[in-house]
Order: C-alpha cells, then structure tokens, then sequence
C-alpha cells in the first residue's frame, strides 16, 4: 500500500513549531509495514493544497492529510477537499448537535463559526473526536483508495488516529502487512552493530541504523512482499539478539528510564541523583515513568560549589585540590546524596558543558559519572568532544540512566565502550 502524508500549516513552512504530527504518524505507519511514500507540507493557501490534494490522489492508495480543520472563516481545507474529490460540501446536522452539545457541557454558548465543524464533503465518514471538537473526516477517493483528514492539535490527531485510522489500515492490509522489531542499544557505534551483526539476511528483510543519543536504534524489518515467514523472521531476530548480548537494553520503543525503574522495582532498590552539569535532567527523566515514586526518592541539583559542600557534604579541600569537574566530587556527591535520602543506589553528574569554563586538562565535553551503593563508590570518565552544550548534557543524561541500568543488571559498569575510561583502581565496579 502507498500511502502519502499531507501537513497543512504555514507556521511550519516559517521555522516556528516542528512538524511533530508527520513525525507521529510516521511511526505507526512504519510499524504496520507501510512507512509513507511521500510527504508533503502546504500553507493554508487554497491553490497550493489543491495541487499538492491532487499529486496525492494520483499517486497514492491511500492519504493522510493533518491540520486546518477548524471552525473559523479563514479555513479552506474542507472546501479543498471536496474540490479535489469532486464532490459538494454539506452540512451535516446530527455533527452540528454534537458540537453544540460538547459546547453546552463546557458551558458556552457556540458561536456562529462553530458551524462551520460541521461542514463536510458529501459522503465522508465521520470520525468522532474523542478530546476535541472538530471531528476527523474519512473518503474514498475515485480510485478505490481512501483519505484521511484529521485536525491538526496533535493530542487530538494521535487520537483519532489510535481509535480509527490504524485499525482502518490495518483491515485494509489484511495479511499483506510488514513487521518489524527495534533493538534498543548503547554502548556501541553503527560500525560494531554492523560487524557484529554481519551481512547475511533473510530476503526480504531489511536493517536500519538510527543514532539516538547515547546509543542507536537497530530497526529490523520483514517487507510487505516478503515470502520470509514469521518464524524465520522470529528466529533471524532472535539470532542478532544474541549475538549484541547485553547491549539491547530493550526491544520496542521502551526508553532507558523505563528499563532502569523496571530494574529497580525488581531490586527493591530505592534510587536517588545529586546532579551538576545535567541541572536536573536525570531525575526529570526518571520521573516521566509512571509509578517513578515506587523506587524514586529524589535529586539534588547542585550546580554551585557551596551547595555541593552545604546539601552534599562534598569537602572544601576535595573541591580545591581536584575542581568541582573531578572523580572525587563525582564520588564525593553520590555518597551524599545517598545519606541525606538514605537510598540504596545514588549517582551523580559533574563536567563542562561548554562553551566556556574548559582548560587543557578538562576540555568542553568532559563528564564524570559517580555512583555510591551498599558495596562502596566508583566512577566513570566519559568525554564528548565537539558537541554543543546542549548535546553534551542531554549525554551525560543519557550517561546517567545507562550507569544506573548497568548497576541494577548486575553487569560491569565498564562493560562497553561507552566509557572512555573505566572506573579508578580499588573501587567497585558493578
């Protein structure tokens, strides 16, 4: 099935909002085996969607379009719409009652343009909207495929497109649907992925390489068209599995975080973060998990050298004689932030983020990890060299959340060549 996704929205055309929708959409559609053909943006001019409505229907079974299907007078998607599918745009009655109801129970009264809601090509599908007002509309167009349009708010988009619009394709697909599993991995450049995996593959199937932070995403997948069955695919998949061992750290779309609190629900483990060069960044990702309080206790965000030595107990004479960027203060702050919070496992972050603040001996990109538990104190010296200070601390968050995973799997924290160095002589590294 070809299938083309069309945006609608000058503001994404100008740099001011990221086109999250077609990211979204992008993505299921993938995991159904059918990633789109083409993709289009148009501002909301009428002969520019008309023209890219009609490239579209030309070329694709089956069209999502997104965006600018609002009530107000300057809104010209529905009357495009029936415009390129040749057919008149009607108002729909039992439409218009369910806007005015949604209005009534929000208590307000619907204004003249409200109306314009329920305005639809004749024939369409109406899709109810289940956390908005502006339904989504389903056609059929002239050559047996379909097309989808669905307001733009992306909460209300992912809705409907979760409730109606997969499990539509998915009916469509029938048995000619591809499959795909995403190994979730860190520690390792595409190049080993690649010799490790090797270059034998069952026809029909296909591997890609996304880099992530921190780790690449190894996407393999089993085409529409493939004769590749779903045991041999099982069993190809299951073969890569075991030959990148503890490097997956998960299968899907589960990020870090979720396998760190997973592991330490497991562990009865009580975790805790004293932060510096992640400002925080480690404990706000730990706690967008669900149910985070169970293992959670909290984070110090220590970026000043005073709050370091006042909260975390970090000596005056260890910061002078090492600097705050150092393995001691990294040590120094897990063992405190684990006393004040009593937790079983404390890690911490200090480094330079960059642009300014670097020596010779501690450049831009350089991180020291520390981590403190029942069996002692370690750390880890890592360095990202060339990046911006964004970058450099959204990795050593990433660095973070992998130091905690490693400890609680029980496996060496200098098991992969993530880490530049690996923990000092005489301390504890698992």
């Amino acid at each position: 099935m070809k299938i083309e996704t069309l945006t609608i929205g000058g503001e994404i055309l100008n740099g001011r909002i990221l086109d999250t929708n077609f990211h979204y959409l992008a993505r299921q559609l993938n995991r159904l085996g059918v990633p789109p053909m083409w993709h289009s943006t148009v501002p909301d001019r009428r002969e520019l969607l008309l023209s890219a409505l009609k490239n579209a229907l030309a070329r694709a079974e089956g069209i999502i379009v997104t965006g600018g299907l609002g009530g107000t007078p300057d809104d010209i998607t529905r009357r495009t719409l029936a415009q390129a599918l040749g057919r008149r745009l009607v108002l729909r009655e039992d439409v218009r009652l369910e806007i005015e109801r949604i209005y009534r129970e929000r208590g307000r009264t619907p204004p003249p343009s409200a109306e314009g809601l329920a305005l639809v090509p004749q024939g369409a599908e109406i899709l109810p909207n289940p956390v908005g007002m502006a339904p989504g509309i389903l056609l059929p167009t002239p050559a047996g495929g379909f097309l989808v349009a669905l307001p733009g708010v992306p909460e209300e988009m992912r809705a409907l497109v979760e409730r109606f619009v997969l499990p539509f394709i998915e009916r469509r697909l029938g048995v000619a649907r591809g499959w795909e599993l995403t190994l979730r991995t860190a520690g390792v450049p595409e190049t080993v992925l690649a010799d490790r995996i090797g270059p034998v593959q069952p026809d029909g199937s296909e591997v890609a390489y996304l880099p992530q932070l921190g780790g690449v995403d190894l996407r393999l997948v089993r085409r529409p068209d493939a004769e590749l069955t779903r045991e041999e695919f099982d069993g190809w998949t299951k073969e890569i599995l075991d030959k990148l061992g503890d490097i997956v750290y998960a299968t899907g779309e589960v990020p870090l975080e979720q396998r760190v609190g997973e592991l330490a629900l497991a562990a009865k483990a009580r975790l805790a973060v004293a932060e510096s060069i992640t400002g925080g960044g480690v404990g706000a990702a730990l706690t967008r998990v669900p149910g985070s309080s169970a293992y959670f206790l909290g984070a110090v965000t220590a970026y000043d050298n005073e709050i370091k030595q006042r909260l975390l107990g970090v000596s005056l004479g260890t910061l002078l004689n090492h600097g705050a960027v150092s393995a001691q203060v990294a040590e120094a702050m897990a063992v405190g932030v684990r006393r004040i919070t009593g937790s079983d496992v404390a890690i911490s972050t200090t480094g330079v983020a960059g642009p300014d603040g670097a020596t010779a001996e501690k450049p831009v990109g350089l991180v020291y990890l520390g981590i403190a538990s029942a069996k002692g104190e370690s750390h880890l010296r890592r360095i990202f060299p060339g990046r911006s200070r964004e970058s450099v601390t959204q990795r050593a968050v990433f660095a973070g959340l992998w130091l905690l995973y490693r400890h609680l799997a029980g496996l060496p924290i200098d098991g992969t060549p993530l880490w530049s160095e690996g923990p000092r002589p005489g301390s504890v590294g698992n």
